[in-house]
Formats: structure tokens, C-alpha cells, sequence
């Protein structure tokens, strides 16, 4: 679910200008409160080995290459970590 949505995301990557007046029209002045989203509880749970791959990967978009490097990790290291986290966040979400 979450690779489908940042795929779809990344495929509908465009830059659509607004208004700020326009955009404040919009505005209710209610604050979303999405705190209790089950892949952020999942998120929390995994080890912060796993966690920081996942984040890096698909909230920060970087990719493995990247990734290794910023971690100081081999390439396959993080490429099984990921692996790894998404099984247990796969199996997390599951449960809920």
C-alpha cells in the first residue's frame, strides 16, 4: 500500500502555482489531527536500524546508493534491512 501510494505520488510529481489568497480561502482554521495513523504506531516500533532505512528511503526519497552513504553501511546491508523492515512493518499492519 505504501509503495502504491509513493509511486502514485511520484508519478503525479507536478508544481501547480496558487494564490496565497486563494489558498487561505481554503483555509477552515481546523488543525488535522492525524496522530494516531497505525504506520506511524508501526514506524515507532521498528528498530531504529530498520526505521531510519525506511524514512531515508521513502519520506526523504533517497536512494540505496544514498542511503549507504550517509549511513556508512554496505549497499547490501541496507538493501537487506529494508527488505527486512518492510516485513515487519508488512506484518505490523497486519495485526491491526
Amino acid at each position: 500500500m505504501v509503495n502504491t501510494s509513493l509511486d502514485s505520488l511520484r508519478k503525479r510529481k507536478r508544481l501547480d502555482l496558487v494564490e496565497e489568497d486563494v489558498l487561505l480561502s481554503f483555509d477552515s482554521g481546523k488543525v488535522d489531527k492525524y496522530e494516531e495513523f497505525d504506520l506511524k504506531k508501526a514506524l515507532e516500533e521498528l528498530p531504529e536500524r530498520y526505521r531510519i532505512i525506511v524514512i531515508l528511503r521513502y519520506f526523504e526519497d533517497l536512494k540505496i546508493e544514498e542511503i549507504a552513504e550517509v549511513l556508512n553501511e554496505n549497499i547490501n546491508t541496507v538493501k537487506t534491512r529494508l527488505y527486512k523492515s518492510l516485513e515487519i512493518l508488512r506484518l505490523n499492519l497486519k495485526e491491526v
